[in-house]
């Protein structure tokens, strides 16, 4: 999250660039292919992920100031000389799964349409009935439950051992 919030400067962009990007790490992490480094390629996945939300973000408003991808490469250098043990992601990634199953089944439903099948917030309203602004504020707060599940999961995990 500090680096996605290094690159965009919007805590609440960063939070949706994390869950979109855990998503695709997750969907790959599963897959029989072997990776010479995890981290790396998973920061990378991050990093195009907030390369691509700030372009698109970019486009709908021209209010929003450039970033330039040798910005994103300076930053992704720092990020990836970070020898923080493999470990905290899996550790993550488990809670992740443990909260999201514990998440209602209504907001279970947003996640799975958002995140898992790629759904604009205009398609989700379309199913759903709400504005595609209410549902963007539910996803938010939906994030910022799981956010808090994890962090909980993770404390008590620490404690534990």
């Amino acid at each position: 999250m500090g680096y996605l919030y290094a690159i965009t400067r919007d805590p609440d962009l960063s939070e949706e660039i994390y869950q979109n990007a855990a998503v695709i790490v997750m969907e790959q992490a599963g897959k029989p292919d072997t990776l010479d480094d995890f981290r790396a390629w998973a920061k990378e996945v991050v990093r195009r992920q907030a390369f691509h939300a700030i372009r698109s973000r970019e486009k709908a408003s021209k209010l929003t100031r450039a970033v330039s991808p040798e910005f994103f490469d300076v930053v992704s250098m720092a990020f990836l000389e970070d020898q923080t043990e493999a470990v905290a992601v899996s550790s993550e990634s488990a809670a992740l799964k443990e909260c999201l199953n514990g998440l209602p089944t209504d907001k279970r439903l947003l996640v799975t349409l958002r995140y898992e099948s790629g759904a604009s917030f205009d398609s989700i309203s379309n199913q759903l009935n709400p504005t595609p602004a209410a549902i963007q504020r539910s996803l938010s707060r939906v994030r910022k439950l799981l956010h808090g599940c994890i962090q909980e999961k993770l404390r008590l995990a620490g404690e534990a051992s």
